[in-house]
């Protein structure tokens, strides 16, 4: 009787934690969900996100890529938990409503649901629908040169 017992619970166990979500999961969740507010032109290959707080490097590299980059048709930009747009817009030179490609989440949609809420997120779109997204974080402080580099080779 507790062999039976022991194995129902282990059963449970296993069916329960198999039903949670992987954090990349609920990322890719909150992508698609935001998405759907967006209206991408057909040559939009890149979403870049980029929230209003968290990692001060990281964050600072997305607005330096986003200054250097705004006029590029292939990226759509996406400000979400952004507290001040007057400084954004001091701090980068833009005038954001002047842009076509730069969308303000003001809903948060696009605010991750898991602890890299506070990296820069890059979004690779294939006939605007998501394939992958990774982050400038420290563990992969590359993810703008990369984008740069691909989008200097277009």
């Amino acid at each position: 009787m507790k062999q039976h017992i022991f194995l129902l619970i282990m059963i449970l166990s296993m069916a329960i934690s198999s039903c949670k979500k992987s954090d990349t999961d609920k990322e890719n969740e909150a992508i698609s969900t935001g998405m759907e507010k967006l209206a991408l032109k057909k040559n939009t290959n890149w979403l870049v996100i980029l929230p209003g707080a968290g990692c001060k490097g990281c964050i600072q590299e997305g607005e330096a890529f986003m200054r250097d980059f705004i006029d590029n048709p292939q990226v759509m930009f996406v400000l979400t938990n952004t507290k001040s747009f007057k400084i954004l817009q001091q701090k980068t030179g833009i005038s954001l409503k002047e842009h076509d490609n730069v969308y303000v989440d003001k809903d948060r949609l696009f605010d991750m649901p898991t602890n890299n809420a506070i990296y820069p997120c890059i979004v690779q779109l294939d006939n605007g629908k998501p394939v992958k997204h990774q982050f400038q974080s420290p563990q992969s402080g590359q993810a703008f040169e990369g984008l740069r580099v691909k989008l200097s080779n277009d």
